[in-house]
């Protein structure tokens, strides 16, 4: 299968987000339009590494994803490709932050795996929180499309009792 095509589109995306601020300056509406398309995840950082061998694209130092579920900052974040393109694995590493909504997600680590939508928070230790109500353990275990999840060792739920009806949108969308 020639998957040269989908390579030669990952490298040429990462060569624009590389350069996206000269680019937009170029463009009449400032580049605002090809980001407010509601499907648009938008990827800043102050450096990105792409390499089309190894299959990985690499973004350091202030990095900050919107997309239109959720938003991510990290010290670095890195995405290994599949032999199609796609992404495998997402991990950001250093000050995680995920927010959801009302929800947020703290960790040193947050890996995923995209196949079974699989995110590991790990270090920090690692806190969930909505509200007021808070879920930190050693490890939280959560999977996107299953509403599960899972903390060990050292599981810790602090929950509100004004707040108790709060507790099942946790685990919803």
């Amino acid at each position: 299968m020639d998957t040269s095509g989908k390579w030669i589109w990952a490298a040429a995306a990462a060569a624009v987000l590389c350069a996206a601020a000269p680019a937009r300056a170029a463009l009449e509406d400032d580049g605002r339009s090809l980001e407010a398309s509601p499907n648009a995840t938008v990827v800043t950082a102050d450096k990105l590494t792409f390499d089309y061998i190894k299959k990985f694209a690499l973004f350091e130092n202030n990095v900050v994803v919107n997309d239109p579920r959720l938003q991510l900052s990290a010290n670095r974040l890195t995405i290994i490709f599949t032999e199609d393109g796609g992404a495998q694995t997402i991990k950001a590493e250093g000050k995680v932050l995920l927010t959801q909504g009302d929800k947020k997600a703290r960790a040193d680590v947050a890996t995923y795996d995209v196949a079974s939508g699989k995110i590991v928070l790990a270090g920090g230790p690692p806190q969930m929180m909505q509200g007021r109500n808070i879920l930190e353990g050693e490890v939280i275990t959560f999977w996107r499309d299953q509403q599960k999840l899972e903390c060990k060792p050292r599981a810790r739920l602090v929950v509100y009792s004004e707040d108790l009806g709060e507790v099942d949108s946790f685990f919803k969308p």
